[in-house]
């Protein structure tokens, strides 16, 4: 059965202490065909020493780094473009997720197409 890719997407500011468990709970999904696009606002931490170093491990990641930190609203605006997948997910860079979540709510919109 073919699974359409689903593009997730993550701005970081100062959340080193927990990016990486972050990024782990996305890369350890049961559903796999993801891209993952991380975007760094300008964070003063380590976050992007975290970021870098799991895009060098993970080819599903793409990451870009902002210089100074911006408003809210540019932050989605402007990498909304850079999303490829048939579907969006949205995870904030201090949230985890259970290995399966992705897999549940790709079964539930396609189920719920064809009704």
């Amino acid at each position: 059965m073919f699974y359409p890719k689903i593009s997730v997407l993550m701005i970081n500011y100062n959340h080193a202490a927990h990016l990486s468990l972050t990024i782990e709970s996305v890369l350890s999904q049961t559903y796999q065909n993801i891209q993952f696009i991380i975007v760094d606002d300008g964070s003063t931490d380590c976050s992007q020493t975290i970021i870098k170093d799991y895009a060098s491990r993970d080819p599903r990641i793409e990451y870009y780094f902002l210089e100074k930190n911006s408003t809210y609203l540019s932050r989605y605006q402007l990498w909304f473009p850079k999303v490829t997948g048939e579907y969006l997910a949205r995870i904030d860079s201090d949230d985890l997720w259970y290995p399966n979540k992705l897999q549940k709510q790709l079964d539930f919109m396609q189920k719920s197409a064809r009704l």
